[in-house]
């Protein structure tokens, strides 16, 4: 794979063509604290967490292939590592957990990337308590990207910037200016993206959404799924 001005080339045979692609550049998005007061943020991450758990995420795989069954078994265990990390604000833990969720799945994509992408387009959303951690997510990104493909540190490393694709841009902007009435429609928009990144992402950004409370900008013991 090799990228271009103008556009990826995938092989010997296939491309994707940007040169008749426009620029698109939204309106940056900002977590005011009236806002983190009026959320719901629990209830958020419950229909978020509801709209995966039967989705193709190896996160909840039901099947029997051995080595998915690791895979998915590895990456509960350092998701529920990372989220109690971040609660607790140990810096040296976070970046452990980060660097055993890199490149861990398949795809050009894989899971644990994913994951991280969607938990890094909430948390590092202006304004909000987390932010201050973004620099542990980018500097485990830089020191071992290697582990992962090239495709998926771009994507991890935009999400962790705030860039992304439309449909989670929309997503999340109805969350911030709590415009929750269609959140469904967002969610199953996003869940098409690709056979499992979609709902990967939301996998994070409803682990996310459960960290953020109205608790002075705390984290607080949650339950997680």
């Amino acid at each position: 794979m090799s990228f271009h001005q103008s556009g990826i080339e995938i092989g010997t045979d296939k491309r994707i063509d940007f040169s008749r692609c426009t620029r698109w550049q939204p309106d940056a998005l900002y977590l005011t604290q009236e806002r983190i007061n009026q959320t719901d943020w629990q209830t958020l991450a419950q229909i978020t967490w509801a709209s995966v758990e039967q989705s193709e995420s190896l996160f909840y795989y039901h099947g029997d292939n051995i080595f998915y069954q690791e895979m998915s078994r590895l990456l509960q265990l350092h998701r529920v590592q990372l989220i109690s990390a971040l609660r607790t604000g140990n810096r040296s833990a976070i970046e452990n957990e980060i660097s055993g969720l890199l490149g861990l799945g398949i795809g050009l994509t894989p899971t644990g990337d994913d994951y991280l992408a969607g938990l890094s387009a909430i948390l590092f959303i202006a304004g909000h308590s987390a932010v201050k951690y973004r620099e542990c997510f980018i500097s485990v990104l830089e020191k071992e990207k290697h582990k992962t493909t090239l495709l998926s540190a771009i994507t991890l490393r935009e999400a962790i910037e705030q860039r992304y694709r439309e449909t989670i841009y929309r997503f999340i902007e109805r969350v911030v200016t709590g415009e929750l009435n269609h959140i469904q429609q967002s969610i199953r928009e996003i869940k098409k993206i690709g056979s499992s990144s979609g709902s990967d992402m939301l996998c994070g950004m409803a682990d996310a959404f459960a960290l953020t409370r109205n608790n002075g900008g705390n984290y607080v013991d949650q339950d997680y799924h």
